[in-house]
């Protein structure tokens, strides 16, 4: 149920849109947005989480959220304006043709974006909104690409007070978890989409759990560096259930 084509004339359920990337829209790496539309048939979900996408990629689509005048909103975006921010250039380039940008991603234009994106919601639905800290990509945490994400989230908890939002804190949940960092180290390269495509394969040909395809690379909480398995999509999931039930 994606927000572009959902349907929801004569809908008297409350209306949940989840907002961010391939993280949220859960074709690689676990499904929470399905898993909490499994357990809780008193609300209608929406998945608005697009594969890829920066932030400003979903302020592209700020009405088909905006047209099914949500009750509660989750965001969860920024994974790829962290990566596309690394001084790599077959990664930026990647990015901008992809995905039409304007311009090389950078976590300033990720500050402006995200803030648009917020205001848009708060101006023009009447929707209780939660924005998510990033998860870790890959889990080791002296690693530089943690200090970037970190960076990122100091910005989504900048918001979040400026703009009175609820935090679910996925970062904190992940470092509460990983217990060591000795697995197969995060790359901004081309192997992250050789690794995203192997565990889609893995998946959905051969039948593996996300936890199992992540065993490979010493994972406890991701499938492929970016994405969620099983224990950490439950992190999300119940971050989520919370913030519904308040």
């Amino acid at each position: 149920m994606d927000a572009h084509s959902v349907n929801l004339i004569n809908n008297d359920k409350p209306v949940v849109i989840c907002c961010g990337d391939s993280i949220t829209h859960g074709h690689i790496g676990y499904d929470w947005v399905s898993s909490l539309r499994s357990s809780d048939d008193s609300k209608i979900y929406i998945n608005a989480g697009i594969n890829a996408d920066l932030t400003w990629n979903l302020n592209q689509r700020l009405n088909d959220i905006i047209k099914h005048n949500p009750d509660y909103v989750t965001i969860l975006i920024g994974t790829n304006d962290a990566i596309g921010s690394q001084p790599v250039k077959l990664i930026q380039d990647y990015y901008i043709q992809t995905k039409n940008l304007p311009k090389v991603p950078s976590i300033d234009w990720f500050e402006e974006q995200i803030e648009i994106f917020v205001k848009e919601i708060k101006a023009k639905t009447s929707a209780k909104i939660a924005i998510t800290t990033l998860p870790w990509l890959g889990e080791q945490e002296d690693a530089s690409i943690i200090s970037v994400i970190q960076n990122h989230n100091k910005i989504i908890k900048r918001i979040a007070l400026k703009y009175d939002l609820s935090i679910l804190d996925l970062f904190s949940k992940f470092k509460e978890q990983i217990s060591s960092n000795n697995s197969v180290p995060y790359t901004t390269s081309e192997l992250r989409r050789l690794r995203g495509l192997r565990a889609v394969i893995l998946h959905y040909i051969f039948g593996w759990t996300w936890t199992k395809i992540g065993e490979k690379y010493k994972l406890q909480l991701l499938c492929d560096h970016i994405h969620l398995n099983e224990k950490g999509g439950d992190l999300m999931e119940q971050l989520a259930k919370e913030f519904l039930s308040s």
